[in-house]
């Protein structure tokens, strides 16, 4: 009985750290889109840009980045890497 409870355990039980960081990483790219008060303003300006266009020049490659660790740490924690030819194995 207690070798068969012995079995192995999943990539997110075996690695709750990275597992939270892939979740976190998720939340707060969900969160800053989701979150209008950050954004919603008019000041401070340049020109004729409001604050808002600013915000999405420097959040979304942000966002591309974290998404993009999120992803690495997933493929990571699953034990796929990619091969020559970018397939996975």
């Amino acid at each position: 009985m207690t070798q068969a409870s012995a079995g192995r355990r999943s990539a997110v039980a075996a690695h709750p750290i990275t597992s939270a960081a892939i979740a976190i990483l998720v939340a707060a790219a969900i969160f800053f889109t989701l979150w209008v008060p950050v954004y919603a303003r008019i000041t401070p300006k340049v020109g004729d840009f409001p604050f808002f266009y600013f915000y999405l020049l420097i959040y979304m490659p942000i966002t591309s980045v974290l998404l993009w660790l999120a992803i690495w740490l997933q493929k990571r924690l699953n034990g796929t890497t990619p091969d020559a030819t970018g397939g996975e194995r």
